[in-house]
């Protein structure tokens, strides 16, 4: 009984169709500057590092490989060196760079997996000692 009352009462009372208008503009102007304005910044800034690749930058390709630009084309098509053999070139497109890499970084990965490797195969060689 006493929820029917409480229903009849609040019934009576009717808000304003600007207080609903105005709780989905700000709605959607939150959700504008937290989602979208953000990835927009990102995708600018990404279009501008893809412009900005020139001969012998050292690049991270979106699949985790990493490379050296060797040549340009004026199609969007980049010459990638890799590190496994310098004679392999490979067309990437330009879309496919997703950063620029210091040469130092490339050198301390390249040290300290030879360190990892001389270590495993240390390990290898006493196993093989004591059979």
């Amino acid at each position: 009984m006493n929820y029917i009352t409480l229903l009849q009462a609040t019934a009576g009372t009717t808000q304003s169709p600007w207080v609903m208008i105005v709780i989905w503009v700000v709605m959607i102007g939150f959700m504008w500057f937290v989602l979208i304005r953000p990835q927009r910044k990102r995708q600018k800034e990404l279009q501008m590092l893809q412009s900005s690749i020139k001969n012998g930058d050292n690049v991270l390709l979106n699949s985790g490989i990493y490379g050296k630009v060797v040549d340009i084309t004026s199609n969007g098509i980049i010459m990638l060196e890799l590190g496994i053999n310098k004679s392999v070139r490979v067309p990437v497109q330009k879309t496919a760079i997703s950063g620029k890499v210091n040469a130092d970084f490339l050198r301390q990965q390249d040290s300290s997996s030879k360190a990892t490797d001389s270590k495993s195969a240390k390990k290898e060689n006493k196993k093989e000692d004591k059979k």
